[in-house]
């Protein structure tokens, strides 16, 4: 299906990111700034009409980066999710998780589509550039999720963690649903695609709860194997610490959001004036 794929080195992007590994510091800091920042800049830049905001071309942009990042996840899923379920009938969920296939993790198809969602975490980091040209402050949740999965990633790829397969088989999943509703929401079906947006939500809280059982599986196979004896689990004690902080956090925080957005009944406001809304 993607014949382009057939030389693909994915030990030349290891190295490559290895060697530029400070990179991802000045990324991810330069990140951070943009979300404090970036308000501010972008309330100067709007001035009293609001004329970045409410430009026709940065809705028309926000539809093309959503459906470039959808059609991007669709075409990585049905390699990477394939691959991965054949190599669970093959060796079993346990040994599939713990066990590297160098050949599958660097050099397949599925191996270029796993590098290229690595890779693609830097370029989703416009989705905060997005949010705050619509004169929106990113919330905790939005910028944390976004600088964390960039640096868990780009270490997990470059530590040539076993796990790796999984995280990015389900990602690529919810992204492609995730980004195709972002991009009908922009297109001005919001009202008709907000029906879907809890179970869209409810989709991520399970992958965070399968992440969780995996690095947390993985952690207790590193930490139980006997010094000498080859490990348990192809994860390294970094990497299944920072696995396990990541995606108990994630779904603690994608959990309080489904509740306080749809479990949770919105109280009436007695005076809709003194709360700030217009009537």
């Amino acid at each position: 299906m993607f014949p382009y794929v057939e030389d693909y080195d994915g030990y030349a992007v290891k190295r490559l990111m290895l060697e530029n590994v400070d990179v991802l510091g000045y990324l991810s800091l330069g990140y951070l700034a943009l979300v404090w920042k970036g308000p501010a800049v972008v309330r100067r830049l709007n001035g009293e009409t609001n004329r970045v905001s409410n430009s026709g071309l940065l809705r028309y942009a926000i539809i093309v980066w959503n459906l470039l990042l959808s059609a991007f996840s669709f075409f990585g899923m049905i390699v990477v999710v394939p691959a991965l379920l054949t190599r669970i009938s093959q060796r079993g969920m346990l040994r599939a998780l713990c066990d590297c296939n160098d050949e599958m993790f660097y050099r397949s198809s599925a191996g270029f589509w796993i590098g290229m969602f690595v890779l693609s975490k830097v370029p989703e980091l416009v989705d905060t550039m997005f949010l705050l040209l619509q004169g929106k402050t990113p919330p905790f949740l939005h910028w944390y999720h976004h600088v964390t999965v960039l640096i868990f990633s780009w270490h997990t790829y470059c530590d040539h963690t076993s796990t790796m397969v999984m995280f990015a088989a389900m990602n690529l999943t919810v992204h492609f649903i995730m980004y195709f509703y972002f991009s009908m929401c922009a297109c001005g079906f919001k009202k008709t695609m907000r029906k879907f947006a809890p179970f869209i939500t409810m989709l991520q809280i399970l992958q965070m709860v399968v992440g969780s059982l995996v690095t947390t599986y993985s952690a207790y196979k590193v930490y139980t194997t006997p010094e000498g004896a080859a490990p348990g689990c192809h994860v390294s004690r970094a990497n299944a610490r920072m696995g396990v902080i990541i995606y108990m956090s994630y779904l603690y925080l994608f959990s309080k959001m489904f509740m306080n957005s749809y479990a949770r009944p919105k109280k009436p406001v007695a005076n809709p004036t003194a709360a700030g809304k217009k009537v």
